[in-house]
């Protein structure tokens, strides 16, 4: 019988009554022997704390439940240093995993060049359209990543304890921590992508969070761009288009505020939001030919520009407020 190595499943919660319980169970029901979970509540305002200890009470030997005040980057730095297993994996409160995940995500392993494995993220059936739309798009970029990768979502990620221990979370990035975390880890061996560890994620259900979110991870831009230079041409996630599409957005927008004062940029204003249009086109034409739904992706496009380029100005402010 093979023996497979000890794992610790990492996983930080905020506010995530509608999908912890779903998580949580599906974890508890991994095809995997030697593993723990380990969860750390962010002093939530709504029940997921009072959920989580239900469970806890339920499965004492195999779940580890703390709070950790803070973001998500202190809350994984707080577990890395306390786990003692060979392997941790990661994966997100609004997240479902495959029952095979753990195995999969692990199965990279055998290979002492590899330090970290990352899997796929898909979507749940019982979502809403503008879910299974984000999901879709994200779905997209996954089927074309690469075998060896620079980095991953720790929503899907399995890593070496003592290579995690090395490599801390940057605690000044509320999202994007995993980017800036990836990017550093990669330094000490490659990451394997392993498609067959699947996840099943709850994207945001309304436009509204979905903007919110967005324009957070804008706000990180600026601090990410200057530590990982090599971000501004983009990578397997972050595609070059979309990084070309905020660049577009942006000159675009410099362009009409400069036709207030002279008039005859208004033509260059036309000619570059019309070259934007055509790349949202071409992008999306990529994942759908239906009419319906290129209307859809049109909006999450423009909204997720929209909210990086006021994300991104507020986090330049906040560089320049610091500064001084």
């Amino acid at each position: 019988m093979k023996k497979y190595p000890s794992v610790t499943v990492l996983v930080t919660a905020k506010n995530a009554e509608s999908t912890i319980k779903n998580c949580i169970i599906s974890l508890l029901r991994l095809d995997y022997s030697h593993y723990k979970i380990y969860i750390t509540d962010g002093y939530s305002k709504d029940d997921t704390f009072k959920i989580l200890k239900k469970l806890k009470k339920k499965n004492p030997k195999k779940i580890k439940l703390e709070r950790v005040r803070g973001n998500i980057a202190k809350a994984h730095n707080y577990m890395i240093k306390k786990v003692r297993s060979k392997l941790i994996a990661m994966t997100d409160a609004d997240c479902v995993v495959d029952k095979k995940w753990l195995k999969s995500l692990i199965s990279p392993f055998e290979s002492k060049n590899i330090i970290a494995s990352v899997g796929y993220c898909s979507t749940p059936r019982n979502v809403n359209r503008l879910q299974r739309l984000i999901g879709k798009e994200l779905e997209d970029r996954f089927i074309k990543f690469p075998k060896f990768i620079a980095r991953g979502p720790t929503m899907n990620l399995c890593v070496r304890t003592d290579i995690a221990k090395k490599v801390k979370f940057d605690e000044r990035f509320d999202v994007a921590q995993e980017t800036d975390w990836g990017y550093r880890l990669s330094k000490y061996g490659k990451i394997r992508y392993t498609p067959k560890a699947i996840v099943y994620h709850y994207h945001r259900p309304t436009w509204w969070s979905f903007f919110k979110q967005q324009f957070r991870y804008g706000k990180h831009m600026p601090l990410l761009y200057f530590k990982h230079k090599r971000m501004v041409t983009g990578d397997h996630i972050s595609k070059p288009t979309m990084i070309l599409e905020e660049f577009v957005f942006l000159l675009a927008c410099f362009f009409l505020f400069i036709s207030l004062l002279y008039t005859s940029f208004l033509i260059l204003t036309g000619m570059t939001f019309i070259f934007l249009f055509i790349l949202y086109v071409v992008d999306i034409l990529k994942i759908t030919k239906n009419i319906n739904n290129i209307f859809l992706f049109f909006g999450l496009y423009l909204i997720r520009t929209i909210a990086w380029a006021v994300g991104l100005l507020f986090g330049i402010f906040k560089i320049l407020k610091n500064l001084h």
